[in-house]
């Protein structure tokens, strides 16, 4: 592979490359770059593909030049692909992407952009020759943007019209323009995430009857399953279909953090558990494990620093209750 490096440039094309070896080429760069996918070229005998990559900040600007091909997203445990989890901003250029993800099946056309998530189950099929240009985002990145990127996933938005227009001028310019732009590439990145924003139409959060519906969820799961030692932000959030981020975000907004309203609930029954009759049997370390924590010791901390008293002396209804 030909690939020509400048200033974290590269790029490659099939030409002048056996037909065998171009498409096993292409498929484990597809692999490798973009997400852990399997691709069927559907005319090998006609294949011809290119590409180029461009390092912007934080994020990759892919341009691809494809035949008529399915990609199939195999899954995290893929036989093939080690591409960096990222959201893909997937933008058509050339040519209709259909795809399906998330139980939605729709049609990327020429002028459109969805994002994508590389670590998730999808599939794009393209009947005819086409181009397309793919910006990965590292989730972490975005998120100071789109406080909840998987929400976003799988709606086409028109890159010609409203506030999509910007953006996708700038994705354009940015495909010929990168070394001649006034602006380093790290501070054109802050523009992509900024433009986004307005693209997307995150910029207006969402209702506050509805932030406070989710914020009410959250604590109202925590109270439910405080006992279970494995309880974590992230397995809430993904029950609710929101970011760990996101979550996060609704708590503070609340006032309050995940830690925090777990270790309170947690504290809450401990105290209840010592005082009630029934429970005189169990040990410290048993009303501790019952109520979520895996370490005695650190429950007890917690304990004296909520009560002002160990468990020990609460449980003998010392002067700390």
């Amino acid at each position: 592979m030909s690939a020509q490096p400048t200033n974290d440039d590269h790029s490659w094309s099939s030409s002048g490359l056996a037909r065998g070896e171009a498409i096993s080429q292409w498929r484990d760069w597809a692999a490798n770059t973009i997400a852990p996918i399997d691709v069927t070229v559907y005319d090998t005998d006609q294949f011809a593909a290119q590409w180029t990559s461009h390092g912007v900040g934080q994020l990759r600007l892919l341009q691809l030049h494809a035949p008529a091909q399915r990609v199939v997203h195999t899954g995290t445990d893929g036989s093939a692909g080690r591409a960096a989890p990222s959201i893909q901003l997937v933008y058509a250029r050339r040519g209709a992407l259909k795809t399906r993800m998330a139980g939605k099946r729709f049609t990327v056309e020429p002028g459109q952009f969805v994002l994508l998530d590389n670590t998730r189950f999808y599939q794009m099929e393209m009947d005819t020759a086409h181009e397309a240009i793919d910006l990965m985002m590292p989730q972490g990145w975005l998120e100071k943007y789109l406080p909840d990127p998987d929400a976003l996933l799988a709606r086409p938005i028109s890159a010609n019209s409203g506030w999509g227009a910007p953006l996708g001028s700038l994705i354009e310019t940015m495909v010929t323009g990168l070394d001649e732009s006034p602006l380093p590439r790290p501070l054109i990145a802050e523009q992509v995430g900024a433009l986004l924003t307005l693209a997307t139409g995150f910029h207006e959060a969402p209702p506050s009857r509805h932030r406070g519906q989710l914020a009410r969820q959250i604590l109202r799961r925590i109270e439910t399953d405080y006992a279970d030692p494995d309880l974590t932000p992230e397995r809430i959030a993904g029950d609710l279909g929101i970011s760990r981020r996101y979550l996060q975000a609704l708590l503070a907004g609340s006032g309050t953090s995940f830690v925090q309203e777990l270790n309170a609930t947690r504290l809450d029954r401990a105290s209840d558990l010592l005082t009630d009759p029934r429970a005189a049997g169990l040990t410290l370390g048993d009303v501790a494990w019952r109520c979520g924590f895996l370490d005695p010791g650190y429950f007890a901390r917690l304990f004296r620093k909520r009560f002002g008293v160990t468990p020990s002396v609460w449980r003998m209804g010392g002067a700390g209750r």
